[in-house]
C-alpha cells in the first residue's frame, strides 16, 4: 500500500478508497475522520496518520504493559518510518481506572513530552484506555489530534465514536466530552493474543449493536459463534464493521444526544451500568451486558412490545456466547435502583429505558416506574 499525503484534511471518502482498505468513514462535517479495519494494519500506522491526518512531527503513543509488549515496537517503527517523533506513556489500567486521577497522569506526560496542537495523541489498547484518552485528548490544551487503536474486540465492536467518558463515584460515565478522533485503526490481529474471556466479553458489544439495534438475523449470527471464537479474521472484521456502522448511523444523526436520538445506544445498557457500579466494577462489561440486554428485553415484553418468543431467543443467544444472563443473587433491587437515579436519561427525575418493539427497532420509553423495575429485576433472578 502507497498512500499520498493528502493536503485536504478532513479526508475525502474519495481519498479512502485509494487507499484499497477496508473502511467506513465518520461523516461529521470538518470534523470527519476514516475508521480503517484489517489485519496487521499496525504496521501501516505512520503512512495512514500520514495520509489522512493533520498530525505534523510529534505524537505521544498512550498504552498498558500488557499491550505495549505485543505491538509497542512495531508501531513505533512504522511512526518513526513515516517520519515522527515518538514518546509513549504506559498506565496501570482496570476497570476502575476510569478517574481524574488516571486523567491527570496523560497530562503530566503531554506537559513532559512537550505535546502542542499540531502533535497527536494516540491511544493503544481496550476500552478504557480508550475512554480514559479520549477524555483527556479532548481536554488537554481545549484539543489535541488523537487516534484511536483500540486492541479488544469489545472496544473494536463499540469503538467511541466522538463520545468519551469518566466515571464519577455517583455512577459509571457521568463526566464526558463529545470529541471526535481524527483517525481509528482497527486491527484484527491484536485479538489473537486476548484470553477467550475478552473475545467473550467482545461479542457481547456485538450482539448489542449487531443484533438488537441493527435487526440482523439471530440464528446467522448464532451459526457464526464458533468462527468468531476460533479467530476467523475476515469474521471478525465482518461484525465489527456491522457494529460500527450500526452505532455510526445512530450517532451521525444526533452526534450530542441533544434529540435523544444518541440514548438507543443505551439499549441494554441501564442495567449493565447499574450492576458495574453496584459491583465496585469487579464485573466485565461484557458480562454485565449480557445480564443487562436480557433485562431490557424482559422489560420491552413486560410493557407489551417485545415478543416472548425473541425474549427468549436472545437469551439462548446470550448463554450460548458464555455469558451471564441473570442477576448475582447477591445484588439487590434497591441498589440498582439507586444507581439508575444517576442514570442520562433521566427526565424531570424520572426513570426511562431504551426498550425494544422488535431487534432494529428501538425507542425511548416514557417513565418506567420502581415498580415496573423491580418486577424486571425479579423476573431477570
Amino acid at each position: 500500500m502507497s498512500i499520498m499525503t493528502s493536503s485536504h484534511f478532513p479526508p475525502t471518502q474519495e481519498q479512502l478508497l485509494v487507499s484499497g482498505m477496508e473502511h467506513l468513514f465518520a461523516n461529521f462535517g470538518d470534523r470527519s475522520y476514516p475508521i480503517f479495519l484489517g489485519k496487521n494494519i499496525i504496521v501501516q500506522a505512520g503512512e495512514l496518520i500520514r495520509g489522512f491526518t493533520g498530525i505534523q512531527k510529534k505524537i505521544l503513543i498512550i498504552s498498558q504493559s500488557n499491550i505495549w509488549k505485543y505491538y509497542g515496537e512495531e508501531l513505533t517503527c512504522s511512526l518513526l518510518e513515516a517520519g515522527y517523533s515518538v514518546n509513549h506513556f504506559l498506565l496501570s489500567i482496570t476497570e476502575n481506572s476510569k478517574n481524574q486521577k488516571t486523567v491527570e497522569q496523560i497530562y503530566n506526560a503531554c506537559v513532559e513530552y512537550k505535546i502542542d496542537k499540531s502533535s497527536g495523541m494516540i491511544a493503544l489498547g481496550g476500552g478504557v484506555l480508550q475512554d480514559i484518552c479520549n477524555y483527556a485528548a479532548a481536554t488537554y490544551l481545549r484539543g489535541i489530534p488523537f487516534v484511536q487503536i483500540p486492541t479488544t474486540l469489545l472496544a473494536q465492536a463499540d469503538i467511541g465514536i466522538g463520545g468519551c467518558a469518566i466515571d464519577h463515584p455517583a455512577g459509571k460515565s457521568l463526566i464526558g466530552q463529545f470529541y471526535q478522533p481524527c483517525l481509528a485503526m482497527i486491527d484484527v490481529k491484536t485479538l489473537e493474543s486476548l484470553p477467550e474471556s475478552e473475545i467473550r466479553n467482545g461479542i457481547a458489544e456485538i450482539i448489542n449493536k449487531h443484533i438488537c439495534l441493527g435487526g440482523n438475523d439471530i440464528q446467522a449470527f448464532q451459526n457464526e459463534l464458533a468462527g468468531i471464537f476460533s479467530g476467523d479474521p475476515e469474521l471478525r472484521v465482518q461484525y465489527i464493521l456491522s457494529s460500527i456502522a450500526v452505532k455510526l448511523n445512530i450517532i451521525q444523526k444526533d452526534e450530542t444526544g441533544i434529540k435523544e436520538h444518541r440514548f438507543l445506544l443505551d439499549w441494554g445498557h441501564t442495567i449493565t451500568m447499574a450492576l458495574e457500579r453496584v459491583m465496585n466494577y469487579n464485573i466485565s462489561h461484557g458480562q454485565a451486558l449480557g445480564v443487562g440486554m436480557h433485562g431490557a428485553a424482559i422489560l420491552s415484553a413486560q410493557t407489551g412490545y417485545l415478543e416472548t418468543h425473541k425474549v427468549e431467543s436472545l437469551r439462548q443467544l446470550i448463554i450460548a456466547t458464555g455469558l451471564p444472563s441473570k442477576l448475582p443473587e447477591d445484588i439487590t433491587n434497591e441498589s440498582l435502583l439507586r444507581f439508575m437515579a444517576m442514570d442520562q436519561k433521566l427526565k424531570a427525575g424520572c426513570k426511562r429505558f431504551v426498550l425494544l418493539k422488535d431487534f432494529g427497532n428501538a425507542f425511548i420509553s416514557d417513565v418506567i416506574t420502581d415498580q415496573q423495575i423491580i418486577s424486571c429485576l425479579d423476573a431477570l433472578r
